[in-house]
């Protein structure tokens, strides 16, 4: 069902603002939980949440600008949302929701990103997580949280957001945990003010999400007002000025949210989702069924996409492709073009195959690969989802060049107390948690060397630097708390980082790494050896040839001559494409021959002309008479020359 841009005014003039602020560093009550960092708020917009740089290293080479992403979102319907609709059926109430999912749909559509529904759950006769109107809503979403990531964690999603009919205590009509998407913790609590006003919930979720990926509260930061469309979506009001409902997204949102897609936050939404099937016509702006393209109306086409037939959805007879990065004006870009570079070691490039306009699937290495080689040789890290966090790395990002991870001690001395200096994150309270024996190299990132002060403004966040000295010995140790978006978010070591023999960071607890690496491996030969040892395996089992080999075990050698520098992945043998200038030798010496030949009987023709030529100049140059004797006088002897000349007939 399409829904044009328009205008709301919000006849509800309660509060409607957001439950998150400037405190970006609430957690759940333990740590063990699998809650993360979240915004506990109460007031409006604070200080602390500042433009992310735009300058740090370990950003993606890639413009994911010009990608489409895809937030594939789960929807819970609670009880209470039901009780609104009092006499509603089920279907009709999941057809609310799903109206609410298309509105927020048209407002991520302005940074070129589609909120897809990809699961429904209804609570209809009882809620299945505690979710208490009239108290915090901070409970409720920690409450939340829980039972998606105990129930909820076989589904494939970004982002879960209960939608909800609830009111809570301090009157808020929403809250999400920040900078979570792609993980179990992205979720996010809309409160349903009005069921006849459905563009309040659907701005309260796309405010949610926004949250869930990265965007701040416009509120308290230069130039990030939308005077012209009254408010922006993630003001902390939620609902704009003069009671008008916005549906743009700020500058400032725009720029949050390419640089967490830029660090490494959303890989997943990269991704075309296997999206649940809600909409199918030609012309709503998304390929579905048998279409091979969607460009919206048929009035828009030709400016949107003249590759395509608005009226029947299929590309036009002379294109072969409509739209993406391997689609160059409607031609396919040869196979072995990169459409997608790698950006770190834990990443593989992806080529395009000649067959489709759209970038291959984003995969990366398998979790568990060896990785962040240090300068013995020795590799210090293991491949987590895409990345290779070790404290090296992290705290050369804080700290600059030469910013390593401080000796043990650091972690020791400070972890342990639950301070600002060191700690394994806060709890509901607001309150330091002190790291267990066990967890201390998953808590606060502990560095040295490097610049004395972080390389970035870092005047929002707190830093200090200690020189500790344990029996003689002096240690420097130097921390960071803050939510930059390239320090460790709130300081804290990041997950996959490795505290022990094969054991890492998860959730600030020191875990075993197996649970997380897919047993099923890629085909092996006779050594039991993944890919022949020519290539990677990926995060779906399949290899990753590298330039050279090809086949779905990397077994065969390819033969290729190609002006790409792409590797060959293909996954059958047939696929193999040997490109080979071949000659026939009998043509080869035939024409060799035959140019040896005409080369000598021209040297010859050319000599024939030459002597001609000299011999009818000697003729015509020659005396008619023969000469007289020649005397020379002077030392009275003389000389008498006879010159000798052919008669002439």
């Amino acid at each position: 069902q399409k829904h044009p841009h328009v205008i709301f005014e919000a006849r509800t003039k309660s509060n409607k603002g957001c439950a998150n602020s400037g405190n970006l560093e609430w957690r759940t009550r333990s740590i063990r939980r699998g809650s993360s960092h979240h915004a506990g708020l109460v007031g409006g917009g604070g200080p602390h949440e500042l433009l992310p740089d735009r300058n740090g290293a370990g950003r993606y080479r890639r413009d994911v600008r010009e990608t489409t992403k895809y937030i594939e979102t789960a929807l819970i319907i609670d009880k209470a949302m039901f009780q609104k609709r009092n006499g509603s059926t089920r279907t009709e109430v999941v057809h609310d929701a799903i109206q609410v999912a298309n509105i927020a749909d048209l407002y991520f559509r302005t940074l070129n990103t589609r909120v897809s529904v990809v699961y429904i759950e209804t609570w209809q006769g009882q809620n299945q997580a505690q979710i208490d109107g009239g108290k915090d809503i901070s409970k409720a979403i920690s409450n939340f949280n829980d039972y998606t990531s105990r129930n909820l964690y076989k589904i494939d999603k970004d982002t879960t957001q209960l939608l909800t009919g609830e009111t809570f205590a301090g009157g808020e009509v929403g809250m999400s945990v920040p900078e979570t998407v792609c993980t179990p913790k992205a979720v996010g609590i809309s409160v349903d003010m009005n069921p006849y006003e459905p563009h309040l919930l659907a701005g309260t979720m796309a405010h949610m999400i926004g949250h869930n990926i990265g965007m701040g509260h416009d509120d308290n930061r230069e130039e990030c007002i939308c005077r012209d469309w009254h408010g922006c979506i993630m003001s902390q009001s939620i609902v704009g000025l003069e009671n008008v409902q916005p549906y743009k997204f700020s500058e400032c949102s725009r720029l949050d949210y390419i640089d967490a897609l830029r660090i490494g936050h959303g890989l997943c939404l990269l991704n075309k989702p296997n999206e649940v099937e809600l909409r199918k016509n030609c012309g709503n702006g998304i390929v579905e069924d048998d279409e091979e393209c969607d460009c919206g109306s048929a009035l828009d086409c030709d400016k949107t996409d003249p590759c395509c037939d608005g009226i029947t959805c299929k590309l036009k007879k002379e294109s072969q492709c409509a739209t993406g990065p391997c689609c160059d004006k409607c031609i396919l870009k040869p196979p072995g073009v990169i459409c997608r570079d790698a950006h770190n070691e834990c990443d593989l490039p992806e080529y395009c195959t000649g067959d489709s306009g759209q970038c291959p699937l984003d995969v990366h290495k398998k979790n568990g690969n060896p990785c962040g080689m240090n300068s013995t040789g020795f590799t210090t890290g293991y491949c987590f989802n895409g990345v290779c966090p070790t404290q090296a790395a992290q705290c050369e990002r804080v700290w600059g060049y030469s910013g390593t991870g401080a000796d043990r001690v650091c972690y020791e001395q400070f972890n342990t107390k639950g301070s600002i200096t060191g700690h394994c994150g806060k709890d509901s309270n607001n309150n330091y948690i002190k790291c267990e024996p066990e967890n201390i190299l998953c808590g606060s990132l502990q560095c040295k060397d490097g610049d004395r002060t972080p390389v970035e403004d870092c005047s929002d966040h707190f830093n200090s630097r200690a020189i500790i000295s344990i029996r003689g010995t002096e240690y420097e140790c130097k921390s960071i708390t803050g939510t930059n978006s390239n320090a460790p978010p709130f300081g804290l070591v990041r997950d996959g980082t490795p505290c022990g023999d094969n054991l890492i960071c998860v959730n600030q607890t020191c875990v075993s790494i197996f649970p997380y690496i897919d047993q099923t491996k890629c085909p092996t030969n006779q050594h039991n050896v993944e890919c022949y040892g020519n290539g990677d395996c990926t995060n779906t089992n399949k290899c990753f040839c590298k330039f050279g080999w090809t086949g779905p075990d990397c077994s065969i050698q390819a033969h290729i001559t190609t002006t790409y520098p792409a590797p060959v992945t293909s996954t059958t043998p047939e696929s193999t494409i040997v490109m080979e200038k071949k000659t026939t030798r009998y043509a080869y010496d035939q024409g060799k021959v035959s140019t040896l030949a005409m080369v000598i009987m021209l040297v010859v023709i050319v000599k024939c002309v030459f002597l001609c030529f000299a011999l009818m100049a000697v003729c015509y140059r020659g005396p008619k008479h023969p000469p007289e004797p020649m005397h020379t006088a002077g030392s009275g002897s003389s000389t008498a020359v006879r010159v000798h000349v052919p008669a002439t007939r």
